[in-house]
């Protein structure tokens, strides 16, 4: 399959990730063993679709404060971090993030109170699509002039939810769903399995 111009990238992602200071880290660090595990934190799937676990940024619960829905914001930007470097990991050894055609579906949910209490759950999860934006390329992008980067990659639909009792009482928890080459895929699962 042929991508559209506009999703492809000529850039490398990891010069992004540079620029932006993350550090990958070590592979334990980012993924643990199975055993005793719960759940996973990556599965994959023969049509290419990667599905990421939930992962928690920031604690406490969020207020309508706009110093609140700020430190919300970075709390979004911190799990997006943790998501683009298990995705690393996850990739490793039969691929890299170069190899992200694209990102598909964020789910983002707030720890707020309930009943229309909160309402800026938008704002929230922005901190952690613009990771996405920055790492592959989208509109907000950091690296983006006025208004578009030149990939679309990073771009994804996406529900910001609030009104949640999170785990851990961390402030944002959020999904990604993203399509890699489903060739890519079927090989990583036929070599290591589908669950990281």
């Amino acid at each position: 399959m042929e991508l559209h111009d506009s999703w492809k990238r000529n850039f490398d992602v990891y010069d992004r990730l540079k620029d932006l200071a993350v550090d990958l880290g070590n592979k334990e660090d980012a993924i643990s063993e199975p055993k005793g595990r719960r759940i996973c934190s990556v599965t994959f799937t023969p049509s290419g679709l990667v599905f990421t676990s939930g992962t928690g940024g920031g604690t406490g619960a969020l207020t309508n404060d706009d110093g609140d829905v700020e430190r919300g914001y970075e709390a979004g930007r911190e799990a997006g971090v943790k998501h683009v470097v298990s995705l690393h990991w996850a990739l490793d050894g039969f691929g890299t993030l170069n190899d992200v055609w694209y990102c598909v579906k964020c789910i983002g949910m707030v720890n707020s109170a309930g009943g229309g209490a909160f309402s800026k759950s938008p704002r929230v999860v922005d901190g952690y699509t613009e990771v996405f934006h920055d790492v592959f390329g989208g509109p907000m992008s950091r690296f983006a002039e006025d208004g578009m980067d030149s990939s679309l990659s990073g771009w994804h639909t996406r529900s910001a939810v609030a009104g949640f009792d999170l785990p851990g009482h961390c402030s944002i928890e959020p999904e990604m769903i993203i399509q890699i080459d489903p060739e890519l895929a079927v090989r990583i699962i036929r070599e290591r399995g589908p669950h990281v």
